[in-house]
């Protein structure tokens, strides 16, 4: 640990005004707001990839592949076709959220 980093963090927080300790807490409060939402997200994420790895096996295609198929008529109406595509665009919705908090 780097105490002697700490110690200037330390005076330059202490030398603050009550408006400028207010807005640095209020900075802290939203990154660990964003951290935790992207912790959740990446549960989500590995939930998803569960179930699609699922049915993936199931029928022995990628849901990349799958989705196509299924968005051009090729597979017909399962239920199980359904809930495939939706988990896949839920999926893919979770991957753009991911880049964009990254950024």
């Amino acid at each position: 640990m780097n105490t002697q980093l700490v110690n200037s963090l330390a005076q330059i927080i202490l030398s603050l005004s009550k408006e400028e300790r207010s807005l640095l807490n209020s900075q802290i409060n939203s990154e660990i707001k964003a951290n935790s939402e992207s912790d959740n997200i990446d549960e989500q994420i590995l939930d998803l990839e569960n179930k699609l790895k699922c049915y993936e096996t199931q029928y022995q295609m990628s849901s990349q592949d799958f989705y196509q198929k299924f968005h051009t008529g090729e597979l017909g109406d399962d239920i199980d076709f359904f809930e495939w595509s939706v988990f896949y665009e839920m999926w893919l919705s979770g991957q753009q959220e991911l880049k964009f908090n990254h950024n």
